[in-house]
C-alpha cells in the first residue's frame, strides 16, 4: 500500500508540474497574441539584418578574386 501511495503522489505531483507548465506556456502565448504586431515588427528587422549580413559575407567570401591578383603569388 506504500508503494501505491508513493506512485500516486509521485503522479501527482508530476500532473502539478505539468498543469504549471502548461499555464505559463498560456500566458506566453496571450502575450505575444496582445503584441502580435510588435513581434512581427523585430522579426522582419531581424531576419533583414541576417539577410544583409549573409549577403555581406558571401560577398567578402565567395566572390571570385580580381583577375589582376589571382595569380600572384
Amino acid at each position: 500500500m506504500a508503494k501505491l501511495n508513493n506512485r500516486e503522489i509521485e503522479r501527482t505531483r508530476l500532473e502539478t508540474e505539468l498543469k504549471k507548465g502548461l499555464q505559463r506556456a498560456d500566458e506566453d502565448l496571450n502575450i505575444m497574441e496582445r503584441h502580435a504586431e510588435d513581434l512581427a515588427m523585430v522579426e522582419s528587422g531581424i531576419q533583414s539584418s541576417m539577410r544583409k549580413w549573409d549577403r555581406e559575407y558571401k560577398d567578402a567570401h565567395f566572390h571570385s578574386v580580381p583577375r589582376g591578383t589571382k595569380h600572384q603569388p
